[in-house]
């Protein structure tokens, strides 16, 4: 653990000089956030060790982290319902690390998918590999490194997100509607 966070200290200045710019929205910009599995072990991630969930385990991101991603994403400041997310939750074996972590949405701010949907995706498929034991960890932790989770939700979940026409990776539904049609 001490050696990751090292390597996270070193990396930092060689990151905030090259700080690409990512495309906010719904789904994690893959040149910037391409999601990382820290651990594909079922046990070590359904498992409690010393009274704590593999999340609260490995659930130590710095300040200074977070204050990078929303610079990457472009969300200077107060960013009102948005949070820093994990591509793949620490619950589902996430490395808690630069690469796998994006500035997700809230809701009022023009998208259909916020990170509260993904919190619902996130619950049903630890449920399904920790708790009902009926999903392998692998294919839950796929769900999230796809290139769009919200597949799996509209699939998976549904609800009035999922209402109009099915979302597809990368399309303009991605952004809100009044950056749409607008170049980058």
């Amino acid at each position: 653990m001490t050696r990751i966070l090292l390597a996270a200290l070193l990396l930092w200045p060689s990151l905030a000089l090259a700080e690409p710019h990512c495309r906010p929205g719904e789904i994690p910009d893959a040149k910037c956030s391409p999601g990382v599995v820290a651990s594909a072990d079922e046990e070590d991630v359904c498992g409690i060790v010393h009274g704590q969930s593999y999340s609260k385990r490995h659930r130590q991101t710095p300040a200074g982290l977070k204050s990078l991603i929303k610079r990457r994403y472009g969300q200077a400041g107060n960013f009102g319902d948005a949070e820093i997310d994990h591509i793949v939750p620490l619950s589902l074996g996430g490395e808690d690390s630069v690469y796998n972590l994006f500035w997700q949405p809230g809701y009022g701010q023009g998208y259909r998918f916020t990170y509260h949907e993904k919190d619902q995706i996130e619950v049903w498929a630890w449920r399904q590999v920790c708790k009902l034991h009926s999903m392998p960890l692998a294919e839950a932790q796929a769900i999230f490194m796809a290139p769009d989770w919200r597949v799996q939700y509209c699939a998976r979940i549904g609800g009035p997100a999922c209402a109009t026409a099915q979302p597809a990776a990368a399309d303009a539904r991605s952004q809100p509607a009044d950056r749409r049609s607008h170049s980058r």
